[in-house]
């Protein structure tokens, strides 16, 4: 039973951390780029940062400039739905060390890289 328990707690807090980490992270300046969506919404300059306890994003490409766009944190990935002409869903991990994420869009989950400013 307390083997049990143990192994409980302990996943608890490695879900906890792996939280705090993927926040910690993602924040400051990138250059994101979307190499399978069309020209115009391939490149952005983006800056996430922490505002009340939550992740928000500015960025801005193209004609395409959003500021404050909230993520939600659930499972150890952050996610957010806009509109940029149509909807999009943005999720966004942390994989091996490295931050990944997708667009899911009409043309279907197009993968993005992060690049550090």
């Amino acid at each position: 039973m307390y083997v049990i328990m143990t192994a409980v707690c302990l996943l608890c807090v490695s879900v906890a951390n792996a939280q705090d980490d993927i926040k910690s992270k993602v924040k400051g300046k990138w250059e994101i780029s979307i190499p399978d969506a069309p020209g115009g919404y391939d490149l952005y300059d983006a800056e996430i940062l922490e505002k009340d306890g939550n992740i928000v994003m500015n960025f801005k490409g193209g004609d395409i400039e959003i500021k404050d766009q909230k993520f939600t944190l659930k499972d150890g990935k952050l996610t957010t739905n806009l509109y940029v002409g149509e909807y999009v869903q943005i999720v966004i991990w942390e994989e091996k060390g490295v931050l990944k994420g997708t667009a899911d869009t009409s043309m279907g989950k197009l993968p993005f890289n992060f690049k550090k400013k």
